[in-house]
C-alpha cells in the first residue's frame, strides 16, 4: 500500500483532481488543517491535506520510482466524515532517517521509531504502542489517535478571578503575564489587574509595570501574604487578577513554602505552572515532583516553542504531570505570541509526522 499526502487550497478542483488520477474508490485516510511552517504551525497562514491510502495495483504517482518513501500525514480521523478537498496534490518522499534501521518491517515498528525522533520518551511510546493491536496502516492511526487524545487532557479556558503564576526560574512568566493581560485586554476587552511579588528581582518588576502602562492596567506590589486578600478586595470588580510570583529554584525549599504559604490565601484560584519546552524529561520529572509538594491543582503553560522543534516534549510534560496545558508561548512579542493549547490540535499534528513506508 503507498500512502499520498495530498495539500491544496481549492476544496472543489482537488476533489475532482483526485478522482480523475485515482478514481472513485480511493481510500481517504485523513484530513488535516495545518500551519505552513513555524512549530504548531502557530501564527502562520494554514493549508489544508489530505492523505490518502493506494493499493499496490492501483496507479501511483511517479510509480516509476519503486523504492520512494512517503511521507504520511495520518491526521484528523474526526474529520473523515467532512473530507477537506484541495485543488493541487503534493507526494511527499523522504529517505530513511539514520536513527531507522534498515531492518524495520512493519507499521509498528515504524510508529516507535518515529515518536521517538520526535522526543516522546520510551515510557510514553510503550504505553501507546501497547494499545495498538493491529498492523493495519488505518487501524494503528485511528488507535493512536484515540490514544493520543486521552493522554492529553483539556483545559477549560474560562479562568477564574484570581489567577497565580508559579514556576523555575528563566521561563519567562513575566513576559507571558504580559502577553495574557494583552489577550485578555485588548481581545476580550477584560478588566485586569496585575500583582507582582516578585520583589527579589527590581527589573522584573520594573518589567510588567511598564506592560501595565501600556495596557493601561492597574499594578500592584505584594510583600507578604495578607496582601494577597487586600489587593483582592480592593479589586474585587475586576474580571482577572493575575498574580507574578518570584522564579524559584525548585532545589531552594525555603523559597517553596514561601510560596506554598502564598498560594493558600485564596480559596478560588486558577495556578498555572510556566515550563520551558526544551526543559530535559530528568529536570521535568523533578521540577514537578517539587512544585506537586506546593499545589496539587496547577495547569500548565509551556513557553519558547520558537526555540525548539521538539513537540514531542509537551507529550512528556502532560504524561508526567497528567494536568492540562492551557497556553504556549512563541516568541517575545506581546500581545501576539501567545496562544491557547488545543489538545486536539496538537495530537493531529503529532500523528501528521509520523511515517510509514
Amino acid at each position: 500500500m503507498r500512502i499520498l499526502r495530498v495539500t491544496g487550497k481549492s476544496e472543489g478542483q482537488l476533489q475532482e483532481q483526485i478522482k480523475k488520477d485515482y478514481g472513485e474508490d480511493v481510500i481517504v485516510i485523513s484530513s488535516q488543517e495545518e500551519k505552513k511552517s513555524g512549530l504548531l504551525g502557530l501564527f502562520n497562514k494554514s493549508q489544508w491535506c489530505i492523505t490518502i491510502a493506494l493499493e499496490d495495483e492501483e496507479p501511483s504517482y511517479h510509480k516509476e520510482d519503486e523504492e520512494q518513501l512517503i511521507e504520511n500525514d495520518l491526521t484528523g480521523w474526526d474529520d473523515l466524515l467532512n473530507p477537506v478537498q484541495k485543488n493541487e496534490i503534493e507526494v511527499l518522499t523522504t529517505q530513511k532517517e539514520d536513527k531507522i534501521s534498515n531492518d524495520i518491517s512493519s507499521p509498528k515498528e515504524f510508529l516507535r521509531a518515529s515518536l521517538l525522533e520526535e522526543g516522546i520518551q520510551p515510557e510514553i511510546i510503550d504505553e501507546i504502542i501497547s494499545k495498538t493491536t493491529s498492523d493495519d496502516v488505518r487501524e494503528i492511526s485511528k488507535s493512536l489517535y484515540g490514544t493520543l487524545t486521552q493522554l492529553m487532557p483539556k483545559f477549560n479556558h474560562n479562568l477564574p478571578q484570581v489567577n497565580f503564576f508559579i514556576g523555575p526560574t528563566g521561563v519567562g512568566k513575566t513576559t507571558t503575564i504580559a502577553k495574557l493581560t494583552a489577550m485578555k485586554v485588548l481581545q476580550e476587552k477584560k478588566k485586569v489587574v496585575l500583582l507582582t511579588a516578585d520583589t527579589y528581582r527590581i527589573a522584573a518588576v520594573e518589567q510588567l509595570r511598564t506592560y501595565a502602562e501600556i495596557l493601561g492596567v492597574p499594578i500592584e506590589t505584594i510583600y507578604n501574604e495578607q496582601d494577597v486578600i487586600t489587593y483582592i478586595e480592593k479589586w474585587k470588580d475586576a474580571d482577572h487578577i493575575f498574580i507574578d510570583t518570584a522564579g524559584r529554584s525548585h532545589k531552594n525549599l525555603e523559597q517553596l513554602d514561601e510560596l506554598k504559604r502564598l498560594l493558600a490565601w485564596p480559596k478560588e484560584r486558577q495556578i498555572f505552572l510556566v515550563l520551558n519546552i526544551s526543559t530535559s524529561y530528568r529536570d521535568i520529572k523533578n521540577i514537578i515532583k517539587i512544585y506537586e509538594n506546593v499545589a496539587k491543582d496547577f495547569s500548565l503553560i509551556v513557553t519558547k516553542l520558537d526555540e525548539t522543534d521538539a513537540i514531542g516534549n509537551l507529550m512528556n510534560i502532560t504524561y508526567c504531570t497528567k494536568k492540562p496545558i492551557a497556553f504556549m508561548t512563541n516568541g517575545q512579542a506581546v500581545p501576539e505570541d501567545i496562544e491557547k493549547f488545543e489538545s486536539l490540535q496538537y495530537v493531529k499534528l503529532l500523528i501528521g509526522r509520523v511515517k510509514y513506508e
